[in-house]
């Protein structure tokens, strides 16, 4: 992993260098716009969103908080339901709050390269019964990004992502499910941690068409948090990588702003890790699970695609959308990521 970094970071250099002699140097502090753009359809966008959600029946809401506990067979999830508490309806609220900031760029001919923090928060509540909090994830990436005059941008750097349950989950099952322990400890419920290595490029193949493609990848097999691996997985390179891509096309519309269509898909290469289920069948979810390795299972695939139309016609900084948003997949909430399904969204964003 060191050697990675090490080598990614003397490539770049190296870049700067050869650039030198194409044009003029420049230095900026705090750019308005980062060079390597967040994605407008990834579903753990760093932006400013609200969104009421419907998702396709009640077999798509969430039915269980797993316990994880490492058994004879490894990761073992058991399941203490909250669906029942939660059976009025099927409409949840989504909310996004976040950014992308440069720190300071350097510029030399058609070439740029930016130091770059970005990081944010999403979080679920149901629509109804009070509006409880069924969880929230973080993120943060620490890193840099380059572009290359108006076709090319690269992003490379290290990610971290946790997912945690909502207090009013907790507190509702510790108070009419009473189980052994506290469900606070971190025996009892176990969130979801990743802190993958990151490399991204994008290309904007026309002058209103990007595509990109992202890849994150992590220095063991364990940086799965619950750690589902094994000696067969670690032998066989296992790494819970997980490859991003997508596509994004806007069409400006005259004293408007732009109308997009972006597509976004991620594979998981943790499906590998095959479930296998028993108990109750709830939305889809068994009661209890363990997990299988299997060298020939396919990565899991979910995908998010996205309707928006921009509120300004201006390029540089931060636009106002209306967004439509349909997802099919995991639920997106890491420590539910054992429920799947699909929603559409409609609500608004703020971002790049």
């Amino acid at each position: 992993m060191k050697k990675t970094m090490r080598i990614s970071v003397l490539l770049c250099v190296l870049v700067c260098f050869s650039a030198m002699g194409l044009g003029a140097f420049s230095f900026e502090l705090n750019p308005q716009t980062p060079l390597h753009l967040p994605y407008l359809a990834d579903p753990f966008n760093t932006d400013l969103a609200l969104g009421y959600m419907y998702l396709s029946s009640e077999e798509d809401r969430p039915a269980y908080l797993y316990k994880v506990t490492s058994g004879s067979s490894g990761v073992e999830y058991t399941g203490l339901e909250i669906n029942k508490y939660y059976t009025d309806g099927t409409n949840m609220i989504m909310m996004r709050t976040g950014s992308s900031v440069p720190l300071a760029r350097i510029s030399v001919g058609p070439l740029a390269v930016e130091a770059n923090i970005r990081g944010g928060f999403r979080a679920f509540f149901f629509a109804y019964r009070g509006t409880d909090l069924l969880g929230f994830d973080g993120t943060y990436y620490l890193g840099m990004n380059a572009k290359l005059g108006n076709l090319l941008t690269f992003s490379f750097g290290k990610k971290h992502h946790s997912g945690h349950i909502g207090d009013e989950i907790i507190a509702t099952i510790d108070k009419k499910d009473p189980v052994d322990g506290s469900l606070l400890h971190d025996r009892q419920i176990d969130y979801v941690r990743q802190d993958p290595l990151t490399f991204a490029l994008s290309f904007n193949a026309l002058n209103h068409l990007r595509v990109y493609g992202e890849l994150r990848l992590g220095d063991t097999a364990q940086i799965f948090k619950p750690k589902f691996t094994s000696d067969e997985a670690v032998a066989d390179g296992y790494r819970a990588r997980e490859l991003e891509v997508g596509a994004e096309l806007s069409l400006p519309i005259p004293y408007v702003g732009d109308f997009t269509v972006a597509f976004d898909m991620t594979l998981h290469e943790m499906g590998k890790f095959v479930p296998r289920g028993s108990g109750t069948v709830i939305n889809g979810e068994y009661e209890k699970y363990t997990f299988t390795y299997e060298k020939d299972a396919p990565w899991e695939t979910e995908f998010q695609i996205v309707l928006a139309q921009s509120l300004t016609t201006r390029e540089e900084g931060l636009k106002a959308r209306v967004m439509v948003t349909y997802h099919r997949g995991r639920f997106p909430l890491f420590a539910f990521h054992m429920s799947k399904g699909s929603f559409i969204s409609v609500g608004g964003s703020m971002g790049f």
